[in-house]
């Protein structure tokens, strides 16, 4: 079996006060994972599956602001060394979306043949 790619974007575990690296790929593989069997067997506007790269990209973005944006438990304070004035409040949400091209080609080169498109057209 194939191991499948990963993505790493940091997080501060406050349980353990440390950083650690989290894998943000397989909650959208759960997701897509959801949609594909949504529209397979009862198509549902809000389980939408994507159809191109793009749609890829707009299906990532979406679910991490859902998942991931402004939600304290994926949210760190950044500064500099030595420590300066400046901090930065970061999410994964902006980790996501720094990378949002790289996650959405992972995910494209791994679903797109998973995707009943001819299914999917004739309900448009």
């Amino acid at each position: 079996m194939e191991e499948k790619a990963k993505f790493h974007v940091l997080t501060w575990d406050f349980n353990r006060d440390k950083i650690e690296h989290y894998d943000v790929l397989p909650y959208f593989r759960d997701r897509l994972e959801e949609c594909i069997e949504e529209s397979e067997n009862n198509y549902n506007e809000h389980f939408t599956v994507p159809k191109s790269f793009n749609d890829f990209k707009k299906f990532v973005e979406d679910e991490s602001l859902y998942q991931f944006w402004s939600r304290c438990e994926y949210e760190m304070i950044v500064h500099g060394w030595p420590v300066r004035k400046n901090d930065h409040k970061i999410d994964v949400h902006e980790q996501i979306m720094m990378n949002i091209d790289v996650i959405s080609g992972i995910l494209f080169d791994e679903y797109w043949d998973k995707i009943d498109k001819e299914a999917f057209n004739d309900m448009h």
